[in-house]
């Protein structure tokens, strides 16, 4: 075995007291004191000095072979997780404020408070969650309206099974189950003409409550996926409640079905479509079969953003006149670093003697509706965003209207 640079030392010092006591030996040999020890005295006092010595060298042998103590481990200071509230429990918040002008957006120029959105979800155990959603948002009458907006029970098997029950936003093609309530996460200020919530003037039935089915499906780079829903469907008329949260209008229930595609050869694209159907509950009483296919191709990725849907919503009374209700949108933006302009185009034409759409009755009267709109959005933190946006609009039998929005979007 090697020797370590501490032994050699010690051996070195043990041979030079050798060296020395042997010179002090013949020195005191010659000697001529009287009183000088005997040469077997002085024998034995050296024998016993070095084997003191070589004892010494063995401890600092074995002081030098035992390893080091290791040193402690500095105290961790543990830091709270963001965002949640207990070990099970997950609670964000977003919201928006914004200033209004145009005719686009009603009659005065005005600061508004957009919305202000509580969004929770709990791990229950393993495979069950739970979502909840409330909603604090303006009115035109300048009430501040709550709502449930989401509240579901939500069982997951694996990537291939899940099943929720509850409050939902309906999954009627792409822009309403990837952008749910939260302005933050959505490019523009404005929702798509063909997906504005009903509490905002729109006409899809984008909330309804039931049982939803979704999950992967074995595809191998396809990346195929589906959804399936049973739902109550939307009530219509001119002071009802379009979700029907309690009871619902006949013992008909909505069904939807989708199935999309995520191919792996280009990440960020998702091509699909969805299709749905219902018999409303009007309060004509007409039993009114309403028909809502839904097709889509978007790319999107952390530069480019270009979602495009097409729609055709069919209406047919039983006597069998049918009406057919076209819209589409088409928007793209490009990020340069913290600034992302975006434009939109979007199509709605409504019959103006459809039994739904076209009856005040039933419905605010949908007709005609074609615009664009232009903006840029500019992150200056990580949860906030500031958008500006302008907006133009021509609608069946009214002249064309303009305006402009300055909105703050923000999460936290």
């Amino acid at each position: 075995m090697p020797k370590t640079p501490r032994r050699c030392a010690a051996t070195m010092l043990l041979s030079t007291l050798a060296i020395g006591i042997t010179l002090a030996i013949q020195v005191s040999a010659q000697d001529a004191s009287a009183a000088a020890p005997s040469q077997v005295d002085v024998n034995k006092q050296l024998l016993e000095r070095i084997s003191e010595l070589e004892a010494k060298v063995k401890q600092l042998e074995e002081k030098q072979a035992r390893p080091a103590p290791a040193p402690e481990p500095a105290p961790v200071v543990e830091q709270p997780p963001a965002n949640v509230v207990a070990d099970r429990l997950k609670l964000n918040f977003f919201g928006d404020l914004g200033y209004q002008t145009g005719h686009y957006y009603g009659p005065t120029n005005s600061f508004e408070f957009g919305e202000f959105d509580m969004f929770t979800t709990a791990r229950l155990s393993d495979r069950l969650s739970a979502l909840g959603e409330v909603l604090f948002s303006s009115s035109a009458d300048n009430s501040v309206a709550i709502d449930i907006e989401r509240l579901l029970l939500k069982y997951r098997q694996d990537d291939y099974f899940t099943a929720s029950i509850g409050r939902i936003h309906t999954a009627i093609g792409y822009y309403n189950t990837a952008f749910h309530r939260g302005d933050y996460f959505q490019t523009a200020v404005t929702r798509p003409t063909m997906y504005e919530f009903d509490d905002q003037g729109g006409f899809l039935p984008l909330q309804d409550l039931g049982i939803t089915l979704d999950g992967r499906l074995p595809s191998g780079k396809l990346g195929l996926g589906y959804v399936f829903e049973v739902t109550n469907g939307r009530a219509y008329g001119a002071n009802v409640e379009p979700a029907q949260n309690n009871s619902d209008g006949n013992n008909a229930k909505a069904v939807n079905f989708g199935l999309s595609t995520r191919p792996e050869q280009v990440p960020g694209l998702v091509v699909g479509f969805s299709f749905r159907h219902d018999k409303l509950s009007d309060v004509n009483n007409l039993g009114v079969s309403e028909i809502i296919p839904v097709i889509y191709a978007v790319y999107a990725n952390s530069t480019y953003e270009w979602l495009n849907e097409g729609m055709l919503v069919r209406h047919a009374l039983p006597a069998g006149a049918r009406y057919r209700t076209p819209g589409f949108y088409s928007q793209f933006s490009r990020r340069f670093g913290p600034y992302r302009p975006y434009f939109r185009y979007s199509y709605v034409n409504a019959p103006a003697n459809d039994p739904i759409y076209g009856n005040p009755a039933e419905f605010p009267v949908v007709g005609r509706i074609n615009g664009s709109t232009v903006g840029l959005r500019y992150d200056f933190t990580e949860h906030s965003a500031f958008k500006l946006q302008y907006d133009r609009e021509d609608s069946r039998g009214a002249a064309p209207t303009n305006g402009g929005a300055a909105q703050f979007a923000f999460t936290f």
